[in-house]
């Protein structure tokens, strides 16, 4: 049965797909001049609960058939005209071991996963609805060839929120700790909540990670070696149309479109602080005249 879309998101599905048809347009252009280019999409899914695997099984066909998978670890060279999809996961829930990877092993799609690492074998997640994360030992049982695994902080905080300390503990000795107990772990990593900011990827640097992974849905690799890396997220209840979109860059727009909501909320804010003041300036002369 199809799943109703909320009126967000249909709106995003129908910006997104004057995106996608401007974008497809200017693409033949570029390649009629012949200078067609290559195109990356990073997904980053959270959680694939058994009851949603065949939606999942049908993006990962969809993927196959429109893009090809690649390891987003290390230099990333694209052929020009290609279109390249890199797959990662949020959190490290149990379910990406016992559903999500048997069909991502099948296909042999490479994958990388973000462990929060003060949480292996705990329940993680929203109140009311937390899920298991996975055990070490289903950390170091996964595959190398086909796994990348990732730093997503100790205990998943908001990082931009804490104070530097805090902020470079939580960054580098999650690292410390991947490395530790599974001898691998320290290139990349992932922004819990997607909250970063110019000093935390000074942070990261600093820490030793190779390459860092943001929530903000902007084509990938457009320099073989970048370091700051952006991401869209997608989940399998994501429709055919959306996800296809997803996968397609079509989505990069959100971003503008925050900060411009960010810049007229900030306008807002202040014109009614201005409104408030001046209605308090003119209630405190009307006041002292009634004193007079």
């Amino acid at each position: 049965m199809a799943e109703k879309l909320s009126l967000n998101r249909l709106v995003k599905l129908g910006i997104s797909l004057v995106v996608f048809v401007c974008t497809a347009f200017w693409d033949l252009v570029l390649r009629a001049l012949g200078r067609g280019r290559a195109k990356c999409v990073i997904l980053y899914y959270h959680s694939v609960p058994a009851e949603q695997q065949a939606r999942f099984v049908a993006q990962l066909e969809i993927i196959q058939r429109l893009a090809q998978p690649i390891d987003v670890s290390g230099s990333v060279d694209l052929n020009r005209d290609g279109k390249y999809v890199g797959i990662t996961f949020d959190d490290a829930f149990e379910n990406y071991a016992t559903v999500a990877l048997p069909e991502l092993l099948k296909r042999k799609i490479p994958s990388t996963v973000f462990v929060i690492a003060d949480a292996l074998g705990k329940m993680f997640g929203p109140l009311g609805r937390p899920l298991r994360v996975m055990s070490e030992d289903q950390v170091r049982a996964l595959p190398g060839d086909l796994v990348k695994i990732g730093s997503h902080t100790r205990t998943h905080p908001y990082l931009p929120s804490l104070p530097q300390a805090e902020a470079r503990f939580e960054i580098a000795s999650s690292r410390a700790q991947l490395q530790e107990k599974f001898g691998r772990g320290g290139a990349l990593f992932s922004f819990p909540f997607g909250g970063f900011n110019q000093d935390l990827v000074r942070t990261c640097r600093e820490a030793g990670y190779e390459r860092i992974f943001t929530t903000l849905p902007y084509l990938a690799f457009e320099q073989p070696d970048e370091f700051v890396v952006g991401r869209v997220r997608v989940d399998p209840t994501d429709s055919p149309i959306e996800f296809r979109l997803k996968l397609s860059g079509a989505y990069r727009w959100l971003p503008l479109a925050f900060s411009l909501k960010r810049r007229l909320m900030a306008h807002r804010v202040m014109g009614l602080f201005l409104c408030r003041n001046n209605a308090a300036v003119r209630n405190s002369g009307r006041l002292a005249i009634i004193q007079e």
